[in-house]
């Protein structure tokens, strides 16, 4: 199982609130799809133990520290994956989208910054935008992900 997530803007009681959802459902990965914010965010996301991969967002600040806190696993992006044999691409702003998914390259495609959450399942591959995890445009949420059985759940607080 894998969580999805994005635009966290800083709101650490809904990122514990979907980390503890996570650690409930045996969580072997989160993907962050950028808008972290601040460096103390991120250290709940590497608390869990939980394989983090993430990008930055257009409102990351501190892109230095959060690279270096994170031991680089929060990058620019797009970043190009290949978790538990699946090929994702992870991104922030949701560019060229629909000729990536064309492209038939990639098993999953993550992005986030538009705060609207979408799922999306094209022949093979599949488009998952989590939505707003901070709230503050849209009811909170993210995304669990059954990568195997190329499920995925939209979960909101």
């Amino acid at each position: 199982m894998w969580l999805v997530i994005s635009d966290t803007h800083d709101n650490i009681p809904n990122v514990r609130a979907f980390l503890r959802e996570a650690l409930k459902r045996n969580v072997s990965c989160v993907f962050h799809c950028g808008d972290i914010i601040s460096p103390f965010v991120l250290k709940e996301f590497l608390s869990t133990g939980i394989e983090f991969h993430g990008v930055f967002g257009n409102n990351d600040g501190e892109v230095l520290l959060l690279s270096e806190r994170s031991s680089q696993r929060v990058k620019k992006g797009p970043r190009e994956l290949e978790v538990e044999g699946f090929k994702i691409l992870l991104m922030h702003e949701p560019v060229a989208i629909e000729a990536l998914v064309s492209s038939q390259h990639y098993d999953y495609i993550f992005y986030g910054h538009t705060h609207m959450s979408e799922i999306r399942n094209n022949s093979s591959t599949m488009v998952i935008n989590p939505g707003d995890a901070s709230g503050y445009l849209a009811e909170a949420s993210v995304v669990f992900v059954d990568p195997q059985r190329k499920l995925a759940e939209l979960y909101k607080l």
